[in-house]
């Protein structure tokens, strides 16, 4: 999952406003001159799971508990330039399924770090960052993203660079565009639990150190003048690795949309449907669809339900599988940035049954 940072301009123009300045325009210069300015978020989860039941005996009655964290900071250069990375501690390899993990091979890596300008609606970025393509594979619930983190494309070395429109009837809307390849740099290791450094002979989709593979898309909110109601198209490009041989460039599209809407005064919901369609997954002969749909219903701003189904079809030449992920998990907020979950997955994965309860909880805080 990408944490987004937080400008804090305008929060810093206000108090320095309220502490006595003369005239607003006086404060704004003040605080514009005030670089370089640090800001960030972190988010730290701990979680635990419970396999209740499995087709596959080696994993019944087994826990798994850990730590994730995301410490994203930004160093904002001057009005138009500024730095952001995010920086991940998490489980690096498998545990072995028919043994307890608690706090096993957990490490830290650097999932992004890039240069970015702003000027106006446009913004471009350089760096080592994670395409856009998608969004199911955001927070939303327990494991409501599992599946969909099967297309999420993470940890690349590019460019991209976007640009911003408002209409007055249709809302607001982003048009973006990343070339990329694999990240073979020093980067792409760990500490603490070890992860290899990537290789350019060790293949795989994108491994091709220039910029032969691209994402696209088109994202926005309050669609056709409805509050609230958002989108986003997505068509990637993935080359096959130069070492690879017998696939052929991975190629697809994802289609995204949201509603956030009020039922009541104390009921709020957020709705979402994604569907995404690839074609040579991962640079091999797979074919993989996905079909997401998720339910948020959240209670007087403290009290949540998140109920998600995902389907995913693949179709190989080794023989096709039709497997689903169901979650149901409730929580409450306890403000300040802390929330906690429990809650009941039930997935399919090549045709073996799988039951698991768990908890989940998450504190945030900015910097």
């Amino acid at each position: 999952m990408v944490i987004s940072t937080k400008r804090r301009v305008g929060l810093l123009t206000g108090a320095v406003i309220f502490l006595g300045c003369v005239n607003p325009v006086q404060a704004e210069e003040k605080v514009e001159n005030n670089f370089p300015m640090v800001s960030g978020e972190v988010v730290i989860e701990l979680q635990n799971e419970f396999t209740t039941d499995s087709d596959d005996s080696a994993t019944d009655d087994h826990n798994n508990m850990f730590l994730r964290t995301e410490v994203a900071p930004r160093i904002q250069l001057n009005e138009n330039f500024a730095i952001d990375g995010v920086l991940v501690f998490e489980n690096i390899q498998d545990r072995d399924p028919d043994e307890d993990n608690y706090f096993d091979n957990e490490g830290i890596f650097v999932e992004e770090i890039k240069l970015n300008y702003e000027n106006g609606p446009w913004a471009v970025w350089a760096g080592k960052f994670n395409p856009g393509f998608g969004s199911a594979w955001d927070y939303r619930g327990i494991w409501g993203e599992d599946f969909a983190e099967d297309y999420e494309i993470t940890e690349k070395i590019g460019v991209g660079a976007s640009y911003t429109f408002e209409t007055e009837a249709a809302g607001t809307h982003t048009i973006s565009a990343h070339t990329f390849f694999a990240d073979t740099t020093f980067l792409s290791g760990s500490v603490i639990t070890k992860r290899d450094v990537l290789d350019k002979d060790d293949g795989g989709v994108s491994n091709t150190e220039n910029f032969s593979s691209f994402v696209v898309s088109l994202e926005g909110e309050d669609l056709a003048g409805v509050e609230n109601l958002y989108y986003k198209l997505g068509y990637r490009n993935q080359a096959e690795g130069d070492a690879d041989s017998g696939g052929d460039n991975e190629s697809g599209f994802a289609v995204t949309l949201g509603h956030n809407f009020a039922v009541n005064e104390r009921v709020q919901m957020d709705a979402l449907v994604e569907y995404v369609d690839i074609s040579n997954f991962e640079a091999g002969t797979d074919d993989n669809r996905y079909l997401t749909t998720s339910l948020i219903t959240t209670l007087d701003e403290k009290w949540n339900v998140t109920a998600s189904y995902t389907s995913r079809e693949i179709d190989s030449t080794g023989g096709d599988s039709n497997d689903h992920l169901f979650q149901l998990s409730g929580g409450y907020d306890f403000g300040q940035g802390t929330t906690a979950e429990i809650g009941w997955r039930n997935s399919e994965e090549g045709g073996e049954d799988t039951d698991i309860i768990g908890a989940l909880v998450r504190h945030t805080f900015e910097f």
